[in-house]
């Protein structure tokens, strides 16, 4: 019998913590500990921290689960993936090293456990609305 229960709120906060570490730690490595100072680190933490605590506030609430999905994809795909490529898409120049490609490796990776947990969520949400998890 698989599990159609949403996400407990520790894991969802969890999986933010992880989200936001890897942010931080790819701040860290390109930018130095006086970055972590900086708006543009503070700013996308008081968003991570915010939708922790809502999801711990609200941990079966489907607007909070999009919220951190989008989040989540937001950092993964723009943060993690397009801001390392020579696009041309950013006001930037992205170095071209081993070591800012394995930055942004560990800033990618550590948003997909809050991805798949609001995905998940949303899914569980679904089926349970579908009315698949009447007992």
């Amino acid at each position: 019998m698989t599990d159609h229960r949403l996400p407990s709120a520790a894991v969802v906060v969890l999986a933010s913590a992880i989200a936001a570490a890897g942010m931080v730690a790819h701040n860290l490595f390109e930018f130095g500990p006086a970055f972590l100072l900086d708006p543009q680190t503070l700013i996308p933490l008081a968003i991570f921290g915010l939708l922790a605590l809502l999801a711990w506030a609200r941990p079966a609430n489907a607007v909070v689960h999009v919220a951190l999905l989008t989040w989540a994809l937001l950092n993964l795909v723009g943060g993690g993936i397009l801001s390392v490529l020579p696009l041309g898409l950013f006001p930037f120049q992205p170095e071209q090293s081993f070591g800012h490609y394995g930055a942004h490796v560990i800033y990618g990776a550590a948003q997909l456990p809050l991805a798949v947990v609001a995905a998940r969520a949303l899914r569980r949400r679904g089926r349970q609305a579908a009315g698949e998890d009447a007992r």
